[in-house]
């Protein structure tokens, strides 16, 4: 049975009721961890030997919400004695970044005990995980809105950012990500679509809704809320299922909340 454990549900305005973002995706004895917030290693913790099983990481995009944990996670796996090879994909950009961050932390592969593989997300190329579990990454604009031809910018930086989308037979989850649009998501809700864990920080519910509302979708998760949505979680659920008719379930998890599909 598909699963997804909301690990951290925050936006990036640090709150004491949510964490950064994080969420375990389990598909057909997969576990897919989408971003990497801190503490996402604490909450995995909790769960048995994930920690030493789960089978990749997946990164979105670079902002510290959604990658500040990685260092920590990467120990948490070494002191709890993991040994399976974790890949980690991500955007080509942050590589580098990450890699050279780790290293200043004295992490590395030898100390670190399992073997770690780079693997930079390419557009329109769906990544195989095996037991038919698949992922399409799909660029979006959320960094280049946020940086490109801003005071203070890196024009040569090429800002990338993804959303996801993973597959397993006829189950399709899709991965919002951080976006510079909803209508971003229109490539992705072509055909049936189980559950879109969708942001809800940089645009309204209205917005959202409009690109929504001819989607065949069945579940729609809404995280990474800004500080006036995540005040009146009800209203926004009650506005999002009275604009989405069609849609059967509309959720806002809170951290540590699982969901069965």
């Amino acid at each position: 049975m598909p699963s997804i454990s909301f690990l951290g549900t925050g936006s990036g305005i640090p709150s004491a009721d949510s964490f950064f973002s994080s969420s375990l995706l389990r598909l057909d004895g997969k576990h897919l961890l989408v971003d990497a917030g801190e503490p996402c290693v604490h909450l995995l913790r909790d769960r048995g030997t994930i920690l030493s099983d789960f089978d990749a990481l997946l990164l979105t995009h670079g902002h510290v919400d959604h990658i500040g944990g990685v260092p920590a996670l990467l120990q948490g796996c070494r002191l709890l004695g993991r040994t399976k090879p974790l890949p980690i994909h991500l955007p080509g950009e942050m590589m580098a970044p990450l890699q050279a961050w780790i290293s200043a932390l004295y992490l590395t592969e030898e100390a670190m005990g399992f073997p770690v593989s780079w693997n930079a997300w390419e557009a329109g190329t769906m990544v195989d995980f095996g037991n038919d579990v698949s992922v399409m990454p799909y660029p979006n604009g959320h960094l280049r809105a946020c940086y490109v031809g801003k005071s203070g910018a890196d024009a040569s930086r090429p800002c990338e950012s993804f959303s996801l989308e993973a597959i397993c037979g006829s189950f399709r989850a899709i991965f919002s990500g951080d976006l510079a649009s909803p209508s971003e998501l229109a490539p992705l809700l072509e055909g049936p679509v189980s559950v879109l864990v969708c942001e809800l920080s940089h645009f309204r519910a209205e917005e959202l809704a409009s690109v929504l509302q001819s989607a065949a979708l069945e579940t729609l998760c809404l995280v990474h809320l800004d500080e006036d949505y995540a005040m009146d979680r009800g209203q926004v659920r009650a506005l999002l299922q009275e604009l989405l008719p069609q849609v059967s379930d509309v959720f806002l998890p809170e951290d540590g909340e699982v969901i069965d599909f």
